[in-house]
């Protein structure tokens, strides 16, 4: 998949022929272009949705499910959205412009939702959608790819915010978050990176980086834990080998390691029996589960 970096695609809907009379109107946002795609590329983009997204493990954040309503508008003061709502939202992200994106967030802040909603019930569930229209073939790779790129920017953009007026922890709660060696799906530790922020603790955020560098930083400096996020075409022997090459390197010996990603949303446990001490299913299990203490190892959720 594309570089989830800046825009990859101008921003200016595209034409469409309207079916034989010679004018060019602006297309729908679903349309099929997914027959372009290997059946490989097929496979590895819809790992990358569940990767990037997670969409069980970010939509059971504390309720157990996502709050989003079948048709109408969003609630005043209210964290709840409706499927029209995120529809509309993916048909900014897509086609129109990330200013316009924005613009539509904040109508949303100032009718009262919160940046957690915005997170949630906003961000991730657009991810999400944006994986269901380009399962349904409404969607093409770089139309995903697009979205998701304006998703991670919007992420950026209101992160500061939602983390802001955290109270730091202190010493015993400074982690290092990391892709295992071989994913380069960032959004989903993105969010994570957040909700560890704003819980007050001192997060550096590596992100797809080489198996090297990683050992080098839990190597030269002392970080309480270790997160690490596997994508799906993350084998599990390379997690266990990551695992196992992070532990012998840290500076820390009681390091504490917590793994989330595509292969565990069902199986945290798989987690654990790959050498990890948590197997987390979102931020907040994660977080709960490194409250109980190292005296405590835990299958986060």
């Amino acid at each position: 998949m594309a570089s989830l970096g800046n825009g990859i695609a101008g921003d200016a809907p595209r034409p469409r022929d309207d079916g034989g009379d010679g004018r060019q109107v602006a297309g729908p946002l679903w349309y099929p272009h997914a027959d372009m795609l290997t059946a490989a590329m097929r496979r590895n983009l819809a790992q990358t949705i569940e990767a990037e997204v997670v969409p069980r493990l970010l939509m059971r954040h504390r309720t157990g499910s996502l709050a989003i309503e079948p048709s109408g508008a969003p609630s005043p003061g209210s964290d709840t959205v409706s499927y029209a709502d995120v529809e509309a939202f993916c048909d900014l992200l897509v086609r129109e412009s990330l200013p316009a994106a924005r613009r539509h967030i904040d109508q949303l802040i100032a009718a009262g939702m919160s940046l957690d909603g915005v997170i949630t019930s906003i961000l991730c569930s657009a991810a999400r959608h944006l994986g269901l229209l380009w399962d349904g073939d409404r969607l093409s790779f770089v139309d995903v790819t697009v979205g998701l790129s304006r998703i991670q920017q919007l992420l950026r953009s209101y992160g500061p915010a939602f983390s802001a007026g955290a109270v730091p922890r202190g010493p015993g709660y400074r982690i290092l978050l990391a892709m295992v060696p071989g994913g380069q799906h960032t959004l989903g530790l993105a969010v994570v990176e957040e909700y560890f922020r704003r819980a007050g603790w001192d997060v550096e955020n590596e992100g797809a980086v080489p198996m090297r560098q990683i050992l080098d930083r839990v190597h030269g400096e002392w970080f309480d834990a270790v997160g690490l996020s596997a994508s799906g075409e993350t084998s599990r022997d390379e997690i266990a080998a990551t695992i196992a090459l992070v532990r012998d390197a840290a500076a820390n010996p009681r390091l504490r390691v917590v793994v989330g990603g595509y292969h565990f949303v069902d199986q945290p446990q798989l987690a654990v029996d790959l050498g990890a001490d948590i197997g987390a299913r979102d931020p907040d299990h994660a977080l709960e589960a490194l409250a109980r203490g190292p005296e405590h190892p835990a299958i986060a959720g």
